[in-house]
């Protein structure tokens, strides 16, 4: 959830900082409304998507099956190399922190809806160009929601009502501008913790009064009118929230706006950096390199073979005589059921057919130049008779001292905060021996979970 979090955020910051720098500037309102909406459904979405990128063929002196990788990284987490970043009691704590605010935020918008929808019971309704006026008591500024035209009874009567703010607000209506409200409000309710959200926000609601304001411009010619129009208007009435309607905190950005010209080639040009724009956050929070790991080159190499294939099969007359009093490790189900321990002798003939015996690692050496490879931190991470050490660089060890040693690839969602991509575990004699007495007193015997 962390690292959707942190892309999606990146997206926003990227996309929002492109639009204000650049896009805010030009007047090509319609392609900045998509722009914008299209800004906000890439940011959630494209996190989601995982494109892999094949990185150069690693060699490996030995492949581990996916359920034997599956049992290490459950012993590692018992011997503690892999830690919690948090404990279940306080993620969930998180989780009823995160559930009660988006609950109220949600409370509070769907009583907004109500006190719109609630006018439109105890006011006169009047067909309008398309739309419906709601004739509302006192002096109240025009607004919009939806397909509904709120405006001032006596005003509406008496016809002081310009015609300029008829078509301001109607632009409103037709565009449908009061989908995108409700599209940024409900997303600033399951995002809340994210600000960048309210900046969308602004930007989306100033483009619509751009778009309004253009609606107007090309109607009446009379530009200068218009403005002198929106300054009587001034008021310090607070907005209704989810309307559309007249605000004048970016009087001076509108203004300016209305006589602005951006010619047919800059707009191209703009268009397509925010094209090239997507197309670079798209590669930048949807791939992944993955490092291809090959079977080993020596004499002791694993096959490409199934996984309860990689194993010499021991039949279960030999089984019985070497592991009778020995613990087997039961897989959990889908189905709910948790991993389990049973002894041998208790398994069915059936069961015990499908019982598989890891044997323990062989001795092989390393090379010089794998030794040298090691010491590189920024790529492995190396454990010496299962105990971590940090500073390999410095080891007093010889390849020559290492009698045994194994490897794995660290994918991204496991990896420490060292970002090794390899994990590598060795053993000279002293730990080898030692390895060998648990392993021979505990072997490790699985039940496959699939029938033979």
């Amino acid at each position: 959830m962390i690292p959707y979090l942190l892309k999606s955020g990146f997206c926003l910051l990227v996309a929002l900082g492109f639009y204000k720098l650049i896009l805010e500037r030009e007047k090509m309102h319609r392609f900045n409304r998509v722009y914008l909406l299209l800004g906000l459904l890439f940011s959630f979405s494209a996190p989601l998507v995982l494109i892999e990128l094949k990185s150069e063929v690693v060699p490996f002196t030995d492949v581990v099956p996916v359920q034997y990788i599956k049992q290490e990284l459950g012993t590692g987490l018992k011997q503690g190399r892999m830690l919690s970043a948090e404990s279940p009691a306080t993620v969930s704590l998180y989780w009823v922190i995160y559930g009660c605010i988006t609950t109220i935020l949600f409370a509070r918008f769907g009583r907004n809806l109500y006190v719109l929808f609630r006018k439109l019971k105890g006011c006169e309704t009047v067909p309008f160009e398309g739309a419906l006026l709601v004739l509302l008591p006192g002096n109240v500024l025009p607004h919009t929601f939806l397909n509904y035209l709120f405006v001032s009874r006596t005003a509406y009567e008496k016809g002081t009502i310009e015609d300029e703010l008829f078509t301001h607000e109607l632009a409103h209506i037709r565009q449908r501008h009061s989908l995108d409200i409700l599209l940024i409000e409900g997303l600033i309710c399951f995002f809340w913790f994210n600000p960048l959200l309210i900046w969308f926000k602004r930007a989306i609601q100033l483009n619509h009064e751009f778009l309004a304001d253009e609606a107007v411009t090309k109607k009446s010619a009379d530009v200068v009118h218009y403005q002198y129009l929106l300054l009587s208007k001034l008021t310090d009435s607070s907005p209704v929230f989810l309307t559309s309607t007249l605000t004048f905190q970016t009087t001076k950005q509108r203004f300016t706006m209305m006589t602005k010209q951006t010619s047919r080639a800059k707009k191209v040009l703009v268009a397509g950096s925010a094209a090239l724009l997507f197309l670079a956050l798209s590669v930048a929070v949807s791939t992944q390199t993955v490092a291809q790991i090959t079977a080993p080159t020596t004499t002791n190499q694993v096959k490409s073979k199934p996984d309860n294939q990689r194993v010499p099969k021991i039949d279960v007359a030999e089984m019985e005589r070497r592991f009778s009093d020995k613990m087997v490790y039961i897989p959990g189900g889908p189905k709910g059921f948790k991993a389990a321990r049973k002894r041998f002798s208790d398994l069915s003939l059936e069961e015990k057919k499908r019982v598989v015996y890891i044997a323990p690692e062989s001795r092989k050496t390393p090379t010089e130049a794998e030794f040298e490879a090691w010491k590189n931190p920024k790529k492995y991470g190396i454990w010496v008779n299962e105990k971590r050490v940090r500073n390999f660089a410095n080891t007093s060890l010889k390849a020559a001292d290492i009698v045994a040693f194994s490897g794995s690839y660290v994918h991204k969602n496991a990896r420490q905060p060292e970002r090794y991509l390899y994990q590598m575990e060795l053993k000279t004699q002293e730990g080898y021996d030692e390895y060998i007495k648990r392993k021979t007193e505990e072997p490790f015997l699985f039940l496959n979970d699939r029938k033979p």
